[in-house]
């Protein structure tokens, strides 16, 4: 492949980089809506990004409402999460998540369902009359019997009796418990004669993180089994769309509902943590689920997402529903979600190129292998995750080694070539099929392959965007440094001017680029050439400057090894080009 196309194909990367940099996820529903009817779906009557409140109201058929502050906590942990429950309502008002830092001061940890009015695993029930989510806020007592490690709470809804228990899930034979789940088990327990209502249950919400300026990760997620919907603040903003298209004012209120077959969890998620659903079994989840996504405001008008989900278990033979199941509220690490059961790994969200191409697959083999070189680099401190990603950037580049040195000695070759190609492109300028002809014939005496660089580059597309996805949401590497990086998750700012922040390592891989396709063999030179060889070396760094600097990283070394393979490569010996078209001459 000549020096032109080469360029060409890598204008091509660029330009399906900046389109993946920018495409978003877009909500999906799973199945039919939810009945206009019963859900409004108003527009917002504020402006498009002012917190909207949609907290619900409290149910009528509950008993007395207890108010917040004179609600009682209590407090159940383990070693790695505290979780707080409220007296109002018997649901979870905080988690803590204790080895979580904040930020990388370290003066704070990580809390989830901070600054939300609604507690996480609230329950409410519909109103009948005007299909509206009502929140059960009565008071719950604590129970004899109730440890460090679990806590029974009871209440009532309409007379009936309601009995919520919080565990700690405990590990069953050979295996090791989940650090970060907690079980639950709601029991609503009717009045003689009359079925118990069916309950709506919380999942809670984050606050967004700084690195997802866009909001691309904070989400409400819900899994089938095949389809997974997402739905995003974009759905509680009003929106212009593009040039008109996909305009649309904000919901107050988003309905999501599953009728072929139940949802196997539901959850909500930031870039980096998740907190999910997920009910025991089959006969927990019933024939259908319902979900209702709102918005959440939060402190310094932001926002945040939560859903109420409910799944239509049937009752029992004394007319009792149950709802039971497990609720993991942390860290979305690739190794700890992969492990928990019915798919909800999909909470680390690997986004799609242009929408509809998943790179999901390698983005879970790099972040394996990925897990894997960290653990055997642990010795070496602090720095261990930088050191991994230095150490799988080489693994990569000597498993694609052969196949770019093909690619540049195929060049080389061509390069030898061009005054010939150029020559036959001359000569039959006016004649494409006879240039072609002898294109080809050239190509084929002198064994040349025109097409041999076009490998690599389909080699090293994949791993660059799935590196890409992968790092924008890879929890392992958030607050870990490496060198002058302070957090591998985020731009290695090193200080500001003026506000702008000074990011070294795109600047270094930027003129690392530059270096690399300086040493590339070059078949012919032209303008158009120029061009597209100093747009790649200008815009990359541009498109990579707000990325995580553990992609920066990753790129910067691979160019410092391309240039070192290219130097490395040994000149092939000289061809002379011989024209066998000419007439040999006879001696005598």
């Amino acid at each position: 492949m000549d020096r032109k196309n080469f360029f060409l194909g890598m204008a091509c990367i660029v330009g399906a980089f900046a389109l993946f940099f920018l495409t978003k996820p877009e909500p999906r529903p799973a199945g039919a809506p939810v009945p206009a009817a019963q859900v409004s779906t108003a527009p917002v009557a504020q402006a498009a990004l002012s917190p909207v409140k949609t907290s619900l109201a409290p149910s009528a058929q509950a008993a007395k409402p207890i108010a917040r502050a004179d609600a009682k906590s209590f407090v159940i942990e383990n070693e790695h999460i505290k979780v707080t429950l409220s007296s109002r309502g018997g649901a979870i008002s905080k988690i803590e998540l204790k080895k979580e830092f904040a930020d990388v001061t370290k003066a704070s940890i990580v809390t989830f369902n901070a600054g939300n009015d609604e507690s996480a695993l609230a329950l409410a029930v519909k109103n009948q009359t005007t299909g509206k989510l009502e929140a059960v806020l009565s008071e719950f007592v604590a129970q004899p019997g109730s440890s460090a490690n679990s806590i029974t709470l009871v209440g009532s809804l309409d007379g009936a009796r309601v009995e919520r228990t919080f565990a700690f899930v405990a590990p069953k034979a050979g295996e090791t418990a989940e650090a970060y789940s907690l079980h639950f088990a709601t029991k609503v327990v009717p009045v003689a004669g009359k079925p118990a209502p069916s309950i709506w249950v919380s999942t809670g919400c984050w606050q967004p993180t700084p690195g997802d300026s866009a909001n691309q990760f904070l989400s409400v997620l819900a899994y089938d089994g095949e389809d997974l919907t997402r739905v995003g603040l974009d759905v509680f903003t009003d929106s212009t769309g593009f040039f008109g298209l996909g305009s649309h004012k904000a919901q107050l209120e988003h309905p999501v509902a599953s009728v072929a077959k139940p949802l196997l969890w539901v959850g909500s998620g930031n870039q980096f943590f998740a907190a999910i659903l997920h009910p025991a079994d089959a006969a927990a989840r019933g024939p259908r689920t319902e979900v209702l996504v709102l918005p959440v405001p939060l402190e310094a008008g932001k926002r945040g997402l939560q859903a109420f989900a409910s799944w239509e278990t049937l009752p029992a033979a004394d007319l009792s529903r149950t709802l039971e199941g497990d609720f993991f509220v942390g860290p979305k690490e690739y190794a700890r979600v992969a492990a928990l059961p019915d798919g909800q790994v999909a909470v680390l969200q690997f986004s799609k190129l242009l929408g509809f191409i998943s790179f999901g697959a390698i983005c879970k083999l790099l972040l394996a292998i990925l897990g894997g070189v960290h653990w055997l680099l642990e010795w070496s401190g602090s720095w261990s995750w930088g050191w991994a990603i230095v150490l799988l950037t080489c693994l990569i580049k000597v498993v694609t080694w052969p196949l770019t040195s093909i690619q540049m000695k195929a060049a080389k070759k061509m390069q030898k070539f061009a005054k010939p190609m150029q020559d036959i492109r001359e000569k039959y300028k006016d004649s494409p099929e006879k240039m072609q002809k002898e294109l080809m014939k050239l190509y084929t005496e002198n064994k040349i392959n025109p097409f041999a660089g076009c490998l690599p580059i389909l080699i090293q597309m994949p791993i660059f965007f799935g590196l890409y996805t992968a790092f924008q949401t890879t929890v392992e590497l958030r607050l870990h440094s490496f060198l002058w990086i302070h957090d591998l998750s985020a731009p290695d700012t090193i200080f500001h001017i003026g506000g702008f922040p000074v990011n070294l390592l795109p600047v270094l891989m930027g003129l690392s680029m530059w270096q690399s396709m300086r040493m590339t063999p070059n078949p012919s030179a032209d303008g158009s050439q120029k061009t597209i060889f100093l747009m790649m070396t200008l815009l990359f760094p541009v498109i990579c400057y707000p990325m995580p600097a553990a992609l920066t990283l990753y790129m910067t070394i691979q160019n410092l090894l391309t240039i070192l393979q290219t130097w490395l490569t040994k000149e092939e010996p000289d061809n002379v080009f011989v024209d066998k078209s000419a007439p040999k001459k006879v001696k005598g």
